[in-house]
């Protein structure tokens, strides 16, 4: 596997509906060109119709968003991303980015069933600054976009992430990213 796309097993694994509708709406965004290749990627996958409630084999998912990354490249895949943490519920308690950050990690574990999916482990570094670590199989760029959106979603204004640090690119088991609002 790609270590870029995450190296963490997904056999067995499931994502719920709710994340792959996200994918699918942003794809919906795309250039004509590149929605055409991208929408018969998720046909060939079985996502393409995905249902919010029910659940889908996270392998599946993983390598259509790596297939989708290959069309289309990393500022794409980066917004569909971001577009998970529109998507997926937050505890109602998450209002700033400290706790939208620290309460992803549980909305990754929601999202996906049958087995580890790795997650985000956030570490608050100042008052206004901190770190993601994430171990999913997700690509390095969707990644980021998750971290960005659920960040820009508790945020009251700026948000700037950046890749810090070890990356699934470079051979690391996760890609770190500092985040400061």
């Amino acid at each position: 596997m790609n270590p870029a796309r995450g190296d963490r097993p997904v056999t067995g694994i499931e994502v719920s509906g709710e994340w792959v509708r996200a994918v699918v709406a942003g794809v919906e965004k795309f250039s004509a060109d590149s929605r055409e290749s991208a929408l018969l990627v998720l046909e060939a996958a079985g996502l393409a119709d995905a249902e919010p409630g029910e659940w889908y084999a996270l392998a599946g998912y993983v390598d259509a968003v790596a297939d989708i990354h290959d069309i289309v490249g990393d500022q794409a895949v980066h917004a569909l991303g971001q577009r998970i943490a529109r998507a997926v519920s937050f505890p109602d308690g998450a209002g700033s980015v400290p706790a939208g950050l620290t309460a992803l990690d549980d909305v990754c574990r929601a999202g996906h069933r049958g087995g580890d999916p790795g997650g985000y482990a956030f570490r608050q570094i100042g008052d206004e600054d901190g770190r993601v670590e994430c171990r999913t199989p997700y690509p390095c760029v969707f990644d980021r976009g998750i971290v960005e959106g659920a960040a820009v979603a508790h945020a009251d204004g700026f948000v700037c992430v950046c890749e810090v640090g070890a990356c699934r690119t470079d051979g690391a088991d996760r890609c770190t990213y500092e985040v400061s609002w």
